[in-house]
């Protein structure tokens, strides 16, 4: 199990927009390419970004169809496999998602099982797995968790979909503790990244530039 965690929550309004303020540019260029992105350009995208992001360093990433020289499953089958369970999550916010349904309890599990199959060889780590699942999401389930991330939140890297799911718990906590306290995690954000969902946010507020 993973213990409280209350990053988050221990901070003030003004410290979260400084924080948000030093997140490094290029991740918010990332995203925003992302986003852009059209439907049929999302495998090739996807896999340029968390290539970048180094997200299953040190083991080769999958790529597209055209792009890959190894057996299937590739980039596209990944996306199409994940396509089911980010619908079944759509309705659920961050902040509530201790209040989740047995068929969305089973979609982010399904998700953890299919970027785990990011790599060619062995299994892409919790760093891969919630990069990508914060990208297919657009922020709603986030944060990713690379090392600082967790060293920030001070929590071990979840080795299955459980543990993730307890790590997802406690953001959820600590969001729903600092909104009681200072209103939406939106309101206190500039206004430029007021549109973002919660994960994202919170993983710009922890990630790389933020310390």
């Amino acid at each position: 199990m993973t213990g409280p965690v209350r990053a988050l929550s221990s901070m003030t309004p003004d410290e979260v927009r400084d924080a948000l303020a030093r997140f490094r540019p290029e991740y918010v260029t990332d995203w925003t390419e992302w986003v852009a992105t059209h439907k049929s350009d999302r495998p090739a995208t996807l896999g340029l970004i968390l290539r970048r992001w180094q997200a299953t360093r040190p083991h080769p990433m999958r790529r597209t169809r055209s792009e890959g020289r190894h057996a299937a499953p590739y980039l596209e089958d990944l996306l199409a496999s994940a396509a089911g369970p980010v619908e079944a999550l759509r309705p659920l916010g961050l902040s509530w998602i201790n209040l989740r349904s047995a068929e969305q309890t089973r979609a982010l599990r399904d998700l953890w099982a299919v970027f785990a199959g990011l790599t060619v060889t062995g299994s892409a780590s919790c760093v891969g797995i919630s990069k990508a699942v914060m990208l297919v999401t657009y922020g709603q389930i986030g944060p990713a968790l690379d090392s600082q991330v967790r060293g920030r939140l001070r929590i071990r890297p979840p080795l299955d979909s459980d543990q993730w799911i307890d790590v997802l718990e406690e953001v959820g906590a600590d969001i729903r503790a600092f909104e009681m306290l200072h209103g939406t995690l939106r309101r206190v954000a500039p206004p430029k990244y007021a549109s973002l969902a919660d994960g994202r946010l919170y993983d710009m507020i922890f990630g790389p530039g933020a310390t």
